[in-house]
């Protein structure tokens, strides 16, 4: 059946992951303390990294919050180059349906904020290098280490294009802050992101110090770089993935089916990812599923939109896929309505 909107996660918002989380409330530390005011407000964290950087998030409280009833509890991590405006349909199906909302800013360093995770600092690695240009070949001058961000001291390659700073530490203390600052049902966590975003959850969900603490994850247009195709840590987990059919920059399809990798075709030295169905796969078989996915129809609110599911999986979370036809390097507008049921 579906949760009541007073509680209306599963992944992310209901059926049919609602089986994979507790049935009762976890109630946090924060609840019973002065709350916050409903509405949105930027904060700066609390935490910082040796480096001193400081970064922000936004929190929004649906208007029902009164700080003694626990809510569930969605982080969203930007795309790279983003920061804590990037998803505001997020933030006002948040409010709207009653969940509570956090997104925070990647550490920025000397370039852009971005998240460290997925393979994004660790070319090469199982299965080479993880762009198509490690010389730096192409950028100018030539031969330079193009996005080495200073936090990296010295890349191994020119394929590394993120922040080198300990962004699971970083959303750690985020989540710390917000258990004990807000009323929050600890066993409702769950997380999202956007591209560079997207492919920082598969770092989350494989990391010790944050995997046991997510009852599921949704990335869209973000895949784990090619040899960094790390199941969840601590299944049963679920899984809810979105990429776009037409995406050049993190494409669904392998361009060799017989290696499971994708090819960013949106530049000449583009990186390398796991292919969509290679990402759904490992976690279907992490959490105990069949391992032939079947297409979803109605009712499910993403019938129609090409996403497949993997049935039968341990503690009743499904892990689903769907390429978005007609879709680009962006969310779907369909994407926080096809989460709640």
């Amino acid at each position: 059946g579906h949760f009541p909107l007073s509680r209306p996660l599963g992944l992310m918002l209901g059926q049919p992951f609602a089986s994979s989380v507790s049935a009762d409330p976890v109630p946090s530390w924060g609840c019973g303390r002065s709350a916050p005011s409903p509405g949105s407000s930027d904060r700066t964290m609390r935490y910082r990294p040796a480096s001193g950087q400081p970064t922000q998030y936004r929190l929004m409280l649906p208007q029902h919050a009164d700080g003694k009833t626990p809510l569930p509890l969605v982080l969203s991590f930007h795309g790279w180059a983003g920061n804590l405006s990037e998803r505001p349909v997020l933030l006002a199906h948040g409010r709207q349906h009653g969940y509570i909302v956090a997104a925070p800013t990647g550490f920025a360093d000397d370039l852009w904020p971005s998240w460290n995770g997925g393979g994004s600092t660790r070319s090469p690695g199982r299965l080479g290098a993880t762009c198509l240009d490690p010389t730096g070949s192409l950028f100018d001058p030539p031969g330079t280490k193009g996005y080495c961000y200073a936090s990296c001291g010295t890349c191994d390659d020119a394929c590394w294009w993120t922040t080198c700073e300990d962004s699971v530490a970083q959303a750690a203390a985020l989540l710390d802050e917000l258990l004990g600052d807000v009323c929050v049902d600890a066993s409702r966590v769950f997380a999202t992101g956007v591209s560079n975003g997207a492919i920082f959850l598969y770092e989350l969900a494989s990391d010790p110090r944050t995997a046991g603490r997510f009852a599921g994850y949704a990335p869209v247009v973000g895949s784990p770089h090619a040899g960094f195709n790390a199941p969840p840590l601590h299944p049963p987990a679920a899984f809810f993935g979105v990429w776009g059919e037409l995406d050049t920059t993190v494409p669904p399809a392998a361009a060799n089916a017989s290696d499971g990798v994708a090819v960013d075709t949106s530049y000449a030295g583009g990186w390398r990812y796991t292919a969509a169905r290679a990402v759904t796969a490992r976690w279907a078989e992490a959490n105990g599923c069949r391992p032939e996915p079947q297409p979803l129809g109605q009712p499910h609110s993403w019938g129609g939109r090409g996403c497949v599911g993997y049935q039968f999986c341990a503690g009743g979370s499904e892990v689903v896929e769907c390429v978005w036809g007609g879709g680009g390097h962006d969310a779907p507008p369909w994407a926080e309505d096809a989460l709640l049921h």
